[in-house]
């Protein structure tokens, strides 16, 4: 059985601005100078191939106030995006209570320590955050590094 794709913050943002305008990846300050168009692609085609597409609640708060530092009228247009991501995929909800007492909270923060909780035998995560990656592999899950394994 195919793992749903889980998007960390990171990578939703990304997602986001590129879906919006590709062109925004050059201008939004999330997102420039650490990525550019072809980050996007990669990382759309990655979504398109997962059976589904899911995240945490915390994520898409940290994703929702990284993706407002910007000007009008590029926020309502990837905000809208947003709300519409939001309405379509999966939205786990793994309690803060519980992610702030695993060993990985101390080092992660609560976003991240949130995703050590997922089920590893259905969700496969996705991130370029090296710490999250190195912390979920030590959980047992699947991971795709996205500066990695995207670009070899």
């Amino acid at each position: 059985m195919a793992k749903t794709l889980a998007l960390d913050a990171n990578l939703l943002v990304l997602l986001m601005v590129g879906l919006a305008d590709v062109k925004y990846i050059a201008r939004h300050k999330r997102t420039h100078p650490t990525y550019r168009e072809e980050h996007f692609d990669l990382l759309l085609d990655a979504v398109r191939r997962a059976p589904a597409l899911a995240t945490t609640t915390h994520a898409l708060t940290e994703a929702s106030n990284l993706l407002r530092q910007c000007a009008q009228p590029m926020r309502s247009e990837i905000m809208a995006v947003l709300a519409s991501l939001i309405q379509t995929s999966e939205e786990l909800t793994p309690e803060a209570a519980r992610a702030s007492a695993t060993p990985q909270f101390l080092r992660l923060g609560l976003t991240d320590a949130a995703f050590t909780l997922l089920d590893t035998a259905r969700y496969r995560v996705i991130s370029a955050d090296l710490d999250l990656i190195v912390a979920l592999q030590g959980c047992g899950f699947e991971v795709v590094n996205f500066h990695a394994e995207l670009f070899d």
